[in-house]
Protein backbone atom coordinates (compact mmCIF):
# COMPACT_ATOMS: atom_id res chain seq x y z
CA UNK A 1 0.00 0.00 0.00
CA UNK A 2 1.25 3.47 -0.82
CA UNK A 3 1.99 5.96 1.94
CA UNK A 4 -0.98 8.20 2.62
CA UNK A 5 -0.01 11.82 3.09
CA UNK A 6 -1.41 13.96 5.91
CA UNK A 7 -4.24 16.33 5.12
CA UNK A 8 -3.34 20.02 4.99
CA UNK A 9 -3.99 21.95 8.20
CA UNK A 10 -7.01 24.26 7.98
CA UNK A 11 -6.97 27.70 9.55
CA UNK A 12 -10.18 27.47 11.57
CA UNK A 13 -11.58 30.75 12.84
CA UNK A 14 -14.59 30.79 15.18
CA UNK A 15 -15.87 34.31 15.62
CA UNK A 16 -15.78 35.52 19.24
CA UNK A 17 -14.01 32.43 20.58
CA UNK A 18 -10.46 32.09 21.97
CA UNK A 19 -7.76 29.95 20.33
CA UNK A 20 -8.99 26.51 19.30
CA UNK A 21 -7.34 23.27 20.41
CA UNK A 22 -9.59 20.87 18.46
CA UNK A 23 -12.84 20.94 16.50
CA UNK A 24 -15.42 18.55 15.03
CA UNK A 25 -18.07 19.93 12.64
CA UNK A 26 -20.96 17.74 11.47
CA UNK A 27 -22.92 18.51 8.29
CA UNK A 28 -25.72 16.22 7.10
CA UNK A 29 -28.09 16.16 4.13
CA UNK A 30 -30.69 14.59 6.41
CA UNK A 31 -30.48 17.02 9.31
CA UNK A 32 -31.98 20.50 9.39
CA UNK A 33 -29.24 21.97 11.61
CA UNK A 34 -25.50 21.36 11.38
CA UNK A 35 -23.49 21.33 14.61
CA UNK A 36 -19.96 21.50 15.97
CA UNK A 37 -18.02 21.03 19.19
CA UNK A 38 -14.51 22.00 20.20
CA UNK A 39 -11.92 22.59 22.89
CA UNK A 40 -10.47 26.05 23.45
CA UNK A 41 -7.71 27.81 25.38
CA UNK A 42 -8.93 29.68 28.45
CA UNK A 43 -6.91 32.19 30.47
CA UNK A 44 -7.75 34.89 32.99
CA UNK A 45 -10.83 35.39 35.11
CA UNK A 46 -14.37 34.68 33.95
CA UNK A 47 -15.62 33.08 30.73
CA UNK A 48 -14.92 34.49 27.24
CA UNK A 49 -18.07 32.98 25.69
CA UNK A 50 -21.73 32.44 26.60
CA UNK A 51 -24.64 30.29 25.30
CA UNK A 52 -26.71 31.95 22.59
CA UNK A 53 -23.80 34.04 21.36
CA UNK A 54 -23.89 34.53 17.60
CA UNK A 55 -20.90 33.10 15.75
CA UNK A 56 -19.54 31.77 12.47
CA UNK A 57 -17.04 29.01 11.75
CA UNK A 58 -14.69 29.41 8.79
CA UNK A 59 -12.07 27.02 7.41
CA UNK A 60 -9.25 28.87 5.65
CA UNK A 61 -11.72 31.62 4.74
CA UNK A 62 -14.58 29.32 3.61
CA UNK A 63 -17.77 29.56 5.66
CA UNK A 64 -18.84 26.29 7.29
CA UNK A 65 -21.43 27.26 9.91
CA UNK A 66 -23.52 30.29 10.83
CA UNK A 67 -25.31 30.07 14.12
CA UNK A 68 -24.97 30.18 17.87
CA UNK A 69 -22.92 28.92 20.77
CA UNK A 70 -25.04 26.10 22.18
CA UNK A 71 -23.30 24.81 25.32
CA UNK A 72 -20.34 26.01 27.38
CA UNK A 73 -18.52 23.77 29.84
CA UNK A 74 -15.48 24.73 31.87
CA UNK A 75 -13.44 23.32 34.74
CA UNK A 76 -9.98 22.98 36.20
CA UNK A 77 -7.69 20.79 38.31
CA UNK A 78 -4.37 21.51 39.98
CA UNK A 79 -2.62 21.69 36.58
CA UNK A 80 -5.04 22.65 33.79
CA UNK A 81 -8.16 24.61 32.90
CA UNK A 82 -10.61 23.39 30.29
CA UNK A 83 -13.15 25.07 28.04
CA UNK A 84 -15.39 23.14 25.66
CA UNK A 85 -18.15 24.64 23.52
CA UNK A 86 -20.74 23.32 21.13
CA UNK A 87 -22.34 25.20 18.26
CA UNK A 88 -25.49 24.89 16.18
CA UNK A 89 -26.86 26.37 12.96
CA UNK A 90 -29.37 29.23 12.97
CA UNK A 91 -31.90 26.73 11.61
CA UNK A 92 -32.17 25.20 15.08
CA UNK A 93 -34.97 27.68 15.76
CA UNK A 94 -37.01 26.18 12.91
CA UNK A 95 -36.50 22.73 14.46
CA UNK A 96 -37.14 23.42 18.14
CA UNK A 97 -39.66 26.27 18.38
CA UNK A 98 -43.40 26.08 17.73
CA UNK A 99 -45.15 27.72 14.81
CA UNK A 100 -47.08 30.85 15.74
CA UNK A 101 -49.42 31.35 12.78
CA UNK A 102 -52.56 33.54 12.89
CA UNK A 103 -54.94 31.15 11.13
CA UNK A 104 -53.36 27.72 11.55
CA UNK A 105 -53.67 26.88 7.86
CA UNK A 106 -52.20 27.94 4.52
CA UNK A 107 -54.09 27.64 1.25
CA UNK A 108 -52.91 27.19 -2.35
CA UNK A 109 -49.13 27.46 -1.89
CA UNK A 110 -46.27 25.08 -2.67
CA UNK A 111 -43.98 23.62 -0.01
CA UNK A 112 -41.34 26.35 -0.35
CA UNK A 113 -43.91 29.16 -0.06
CA UNK A 114 -45.45 27.41 2.94
CA UNK A 115 -42.04 27.23 4.60
CA UNK A 116 -41.41 30.92 3.97
CA UNK A 117 -44.76 31.89 5.46
CA UNK A 118 -44.07 29.80 8.55
CA UNK A 119 -40.57 31.25 8.97
CA UNK A 120 -41.66 34.08 11.24
CA UNK A 121 -38.18 34.42 12.78
CA UNK A 122 -36.50 35.21 9.46
CA UNK A 123 -34.06 32.29 9.37
CA UNK A 124 -34.47 32.04 5.59
CA UNK A 125 -35.63 29.37 3.13
CA UNK A 126 -33.80 28.30 -0.05
CA UNK A 127 -34.44 25.71 -2.77
CA UNK A 128 -32.21 24.05 -5.34
CA UNK A 129 -34.33 25.54 -8.13
CA UNK A 130 -36.87 22.72 -8.18
CA UNK A 131 -40.53 23.48 -8.71
CA UNK A 132 -43.14 22.00 -6.37
CA UNK A 133 -46.87 21.37 -6.78
CA UNK A 134 -49.34 23.70 -5.10
CA UNK A 135 -50.85 22.30 -1.91
CA UNK A 136 -54.58 22.94 -1.72
CA UNK A 137 -54.53 23.18 2.09
CA UNK A 138 -51.75 22.88 4.64
CA UNK A 139 -53.05 22.44 8.17
CA UNK A 140 -50.71 23.25 11.05
CA UNK A 141 -50.71 20.87 14.01
CA UNK A 142 -50.80 22.73 17.32
CA UNK A 143 -47.32 23.04 18.83
CA UNK A 144 -45.35 21.60 15.91
CA UNK A 145 -42.19 23.25 14.57
CA UNK A 146 -41.62 24.62 11.08
CA UNK A 147 -39.34 21.67 10.36
CA UNK A 148 -41.91 19.10 11.52
CA UNK A 149 -44.67 20.75 9.50
CA UNK A 150 -42.62 20.91 6.31
CA UNK A 151 -41.25 17.40 6.84
CA UNK A 152 -44.80 16.03 6.69
CA UNK A 153 -45.09 17.45 3.17
CA UNK A 154 -41.55 16.56 2.09
CA UNK A 155 -42.11 12.79 2.18
CA UNK A 156 -44.71 13.02 -0.54
CA UNK A 157 -42.61 15.38 -2.66
CA UNK A 158 -39.22 13.67 -2.62
CA UNK A 159 -37.68 16.63 -0.80
CA UNK A 160 -34.64 16.70 1.48
CA UNK A 161 -34.54 19.32 4.22
CA UNK A 162 -31.12 20.48 5.40
CA UNK A 163 -29.31 23.69 6.20
CA UNK A 164 -26.67 25.79 4.45
CA UNK A 165 -23.39 27.24 5.66
CA UNK A 166 -25.21 30.59 5.96
CA UNK A 167 -27.68 29.11 8.44
CA UNK A 168 -30.66 28.96 6.08
CA UNK A 169 -33.03 26.02 5.53
CA UNK A 170 -32.76 24.41 2.08
CA UNK A 171 -35.25 22.21 0.21
CA UNK A 172 -33.52 19.90 -2.30
CA UNK A 173 -34.72 17.20 -4.68
CA UNK A 174 -31.41 16.21 -6.28
CA UNK A 175 -27.67 16.02 -5.55
CA UNK A 176 -25.93 19.39 -5.43
CA UNK A 177 -23.02 18.37 -7.66
CA UNK A 178 -20.09 15.95 -7.97
CA UNK A 179 -16.74 16.29 -6.24
CA UNK A 180 -13.48 16.36 -8.16
CA UNK A 181 -11.24 13.31 -7.97
CA UNK A 182 -11.70 9.80 -6.60
CA UNK A 183 -11.53 8.39 -3.09
CA UNK A 184 -9.06 5.54 -3.49
CA UNK A 185 -7.62 3.02 -1.07
CA UNK A 186 -3.93 3.62 -0.52
CA UNK A 187 -4.05 7.19 -1.75
CA UNK A 188 -6.46 9.35 0.24
CA UNK A 189 -8.62 6.86 2.19
CA UNK A 190 -7.34 6.47 5.76
CA UNK A 191 -7.35 3.23 7.78
CA UNK A 192 -10.68 2.59 9.48
CA UNK A 193 -12.91 2.61 6.39
CA UNK A 194 -15.94 0.30 6.48
CA UNK A 195 -18.93 -0.66 4.36
CA UNK A 196 -22.30 -2.32 4.87
CA UNK A 197 -24.59 -4.16 2.44
CA UNK A 198 -28.12 -5.09 3.48
CA UNK A 199 -31.58 -5.88 2.14
CA UNK A 200 -33.27 -4.63 5.31
CA UNK A 201 -35.97 -2.08 4.54
CA UNK A 202 -36.06 -2.99 0.85
CA UNK A 203 -39.19 -4.27 -0.95
CA UNK A 204 -40.07 -5.85 -4.27
CA UNK A 205 -43.16 -3.60 -4.45
CA UNK A 206 -43.98 -0.28 -2.82
CA UNK A 207 -47.66 0.64 -3.01
CA UNK A 208 -48.92 4.10 -2.09
CA UNK A 209 -52.63 4.53 -1.43
CA UNK A 210 -54.64 7.64 -0.71
CA UNK A 211 -57.89 9.45 -1.24
CA UNK A 212 -58.91 12.64 -3.00
CA UNK A 213 -61.16 15.22 -1.36
CA UNK A 214 -63.43 15.54 -4.40
CA UNK A 215 -65.12 12.96 -6.62
CA UNK A 216 -66.82 9.62 -6.10
CA UNK A 217 -65.26 7.53 -8.85
CA UNK A 218 -62.96 4.68 -7.86
CA UNK A 219 -59.85 6.62 -8.96
CA UNK A 220 -60.80 9.33 -6.42
CA UNK A 221 -61.92 6.99 -3.66
CA UNK A 222 -58.90 4.71 -3.61
CA UNK A 223 -56.09 5.44 -6.06
CA UNK A 224 -53.00 3.30 -5.78
CA UNK A 225 -49.55 3.65 -7.30
CA UNK A 226 -47.08 0.80 -7.38
CA UNK A 227 -43.30 0.85 -7.89
CA UNK A 228 -41.34 -2.34 -8.51
CA UNK A 229 -37.74 -2.72 -7.31
CA UNK A 230 -36.23 -5.35 -9.59
CA UNK A 231 -33.24 -5.75 -7.29
CA UNK A 232 -35.40 -7.67 -4.77
CA UNK A 233 -35.89 -11.20 -6.09
CA UNK A 234 -38.66 -12.44 -3.79
CA UNK A 235 -42.07 -10.96 -3.02
CA UNK A 236 -41.87 -8.27 -0.31
CA UNK A 237 -44.62 -5.65 -0.32
CA UNK A 238 -44.79 -2.32 1.54
CA UNK A 239 -48.06 -0.32 1.58
CA UNK A 240 -47.98 3.38 2.53
CA UNK A 241 -50.72 5.93 3.06
CA UNK A 242 -50.16 9.11 1.09
CA UNK A 243 -49.96 12.35 3.08
CA UNK A 244 -52.20 15.03 1.56
CA UNK A 245 -54.25 15.13 -1.65
CA UNK A 246 -53.77 11.81 -3.46
CA UNK A 247 -53.34 12.72 -7.12
CA UNK A 248 -51.64 10.09 -9.28
CA UNK A 249 -48.56 12.25 -9.94
CA UNK A 250 -48.06 12.99 -6.26
CA UNK A 251 -48.50 9.35 -5.28
CA UNK A 252 -46.09 8.31 -8.00
CA UNK A 253 -43.47 10.72 -6.63
CA UNK A 254 -44.01 9.34 -3.13
CA UNK A 255 -43.64 5.75 -4.30
CA UNK A 256 -40.49 6.42 -6.34
CA UNK A 257 -38.93 8.35 -3.45
CA UNK A 258 -39.58 5.48 -1.02
CA UNK A 259 -38.25 2.82 -3.39
CA UNK A 260 -35.15 4.82 -4.28
CA UNK A 261 -34.28 5.59 -0.69
CA UNK A 262 -34.79 1.98 0.38
CA UNK A 263 -32.57 0.71 -2.44
CA UNK A 264 -29.97 3.40 -1.79
CA UNK A 265 -29.67 2.66 1.91
CA UNK A 266 -28.76 -0.95 1.13
CA UNK A 267 -25.16 0.12 0.35
CA UNK A 268 -23.45 2.43 2.85
CA UNK A 269 -19.88 3.22 3.82
CA UNK A 270 -17.94 5.24 6.37
CA UNK A 271 -14.70 6.51 4.88
CA UNK A 272 -12.14 8.68 6.68
CA UNK A 273 -10.10 10.77 4.24
CA UNK A 274 -7.12 13.08 4.38
CA UNK A 275 -8.05 16.74 4.67
CA UNK A 276 -11.34 18.58 4.36
CA UNK A 277 -11.35 19.16 0.60
CA UNK A 278 -11.56 17.40 -2.75
CA UNK A 279 -8.87 17.54 -5.43
CA UNK A 280 -9.94 21.01 -6.57
CA UNK A 281 -10.01 22.48 -3.08
CA UNK A 282 -13.77 22.40 -2.44
CA UNK A 283 -14.85 21.54 1.08
CA UNK A 284 -16.65 18.20 1.20
CA UNK A 285 -20.38 18.81 0.77
CA UNK A 286 -23.33 16.78 2.06
CA UNK A 287 -25.72 15.74 -0.76
CA UNK A 288 -22.86 15.80 -3.29
CA UNK A 289 -21.64 12.82 -5.30
CA UNK A 290 -18.13 11.38 -5.14
CA UNK A 291 -16.38 8.51 -6.95
CA UNK A 292 -15.07 5.71 -4.72
CA UNK A 293 -12.57 3.00 -5.63
CA UNK A 294 -11.83 0.67 -2.70
CA UNK A 295 -11.29 -2.96 -3.62
CA UNK A 296 -11.07 -4.07 0.02
CA UNK A 297 -14.56 -2.69 0.73
CA UNK A 298 -15.89 -4.03 -2.58
CA UNK A 299 -16.99 -0.57 -3.74
CA UNK A 300 -16.25 0.87 -7.15
CA UNK A 301 -18.62 3.54 -8.34
CA UNK A 302 -20.36 6.80 -7.52
CA UNK A 303 -21.74 7.34 -4.03
CA UNK A 304 -23.44 10.26 -2.31
CA UNK A 305 -22.27 12.00 0.84
CA UNK A 306 -25.04 11.71 3.41
CA UNK A 307 -23.03 13.50 6.07
CA UNK A 308 -19.49 14.64 6.77
CA UNK A 309 -17.60 15.27 10.01
CA UNK A 310 -14.69 17.70 9.71
CA UNK A 311 -12.07 17.07 12.42
CA UNK A 312 -8.87 18.88 13.34
CA UNK A 313 -6.62 18.04 16.29
CA UNK A 314 -4.13 20.74 17.19
CA UNK A 315 -1.67 21.68 14.49
CA UNK A 316 -0.83 18.25 13.12
CA UNK A 317 -3.96 16.22 12.25
CA UNK A 318 -6.75 17.17 9.87
CA UNK A 319 -9.19 14.67 8.39
CA UNK A 320 -12.84 14.23 7.40
CA UNK A 321 -15.12 11.24 7.87
CA UNK A 322 -17.61 10.81 5.04
CA UNK A 323 -20.81 8.82 5.53
CA UNK A 324 -21.63 7.56 2.04
CA UNK A 325 -24.49 5.70 0.42
CA UNK A 326 -25.86 4.64 -2.92
CA UNK A 327 -27.08 7.95 -4.52
CA UNK A 328 -30.69 6.74 -4.50
CA UNK A 329 -30.72 7.03 -0.69
CA UNK A 330 -31.10 10.81 -1.12
CA UNK A 331 -33.25 10.68 -4.25
CA UNK A 332 -30.46 10.43 -6.84
CA UNK A 333 -30.22 8.07 -9.78
CA UNK A 334 -28.93 4.50 -10.08
CA UNK A 335 -25.14 4.56 -9.52
CA UNK A 336 -22.63 3.68 -12.19
CA UNK A 337 -19.92 1.16 -11.36
CA UNK A 338 -19.33 -2.46 -10.48
CA UNK A 339 -20.84 -2.14 -7.00
CA UNK A 340 -24.27 -1.41 -8.38
CA UNK A 341 -24.69 -4.75 -10.16
CA UNK A 342 -26.80 -6.33 -7.41
CA UNK A 343 -28.73 -3.17 -6.66
CA UNK A 344 -30.74 -2.38 -9.77
CA UNK A 345 -32.87 0.75 -9.81
CA UNK A 346 -36.62 0.52 -9.23
CA UNK A 347 -38.35 -0.77 -12.31
CA UNK A 348 -41.36 0.43 -14.27
CA UNK A 349 -44.04 2.44 -12.52
CA UNK A 350 -47.73 1.80 -13.02
CA UNK A 351 -50.81 3.42 -11.49
CA UNK A 352 -53.57 1.07 -10.38
CA UNK A 353 -57.10 1.92 -9.23
CA UNK A 354 -59.22 -0.23 -6.99
CA UNK A 355 -62.72 0.01 -5.53
CA UNK A 356 -63.19 0.61 -1.82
Amino acid sequence: MRTISKGPIETVVIDGLPKMKSIDITVSAEEAARSASGEFVIVGAGLPVFPGQETTIKASGDLLLTGYVRDVETGYDDRNRTLTCSFVSRTVDLVETSIDHPSGEILDKDISAIARELDSTGVGIETDGSSFPVERRHKIIEGESVFSSIARRSRGRGVLIHDTEKGRMKLSTRPGGIHAGTLKRGRNILPGASASFTEAGRYSEVKVRGQQSEGTEKQQLRPETKVTDSGVKRRRVLILSHEGEATVDRMRTRAIWQAKRSAGNSVTASIPVTGWRDEKGRLWQANWLVDVDDDWLGIEGTMIIKSVVFSQRGDDKTFATLSLADPRSLGGENPRGKTSDGYAAPGAIEAEYEDE
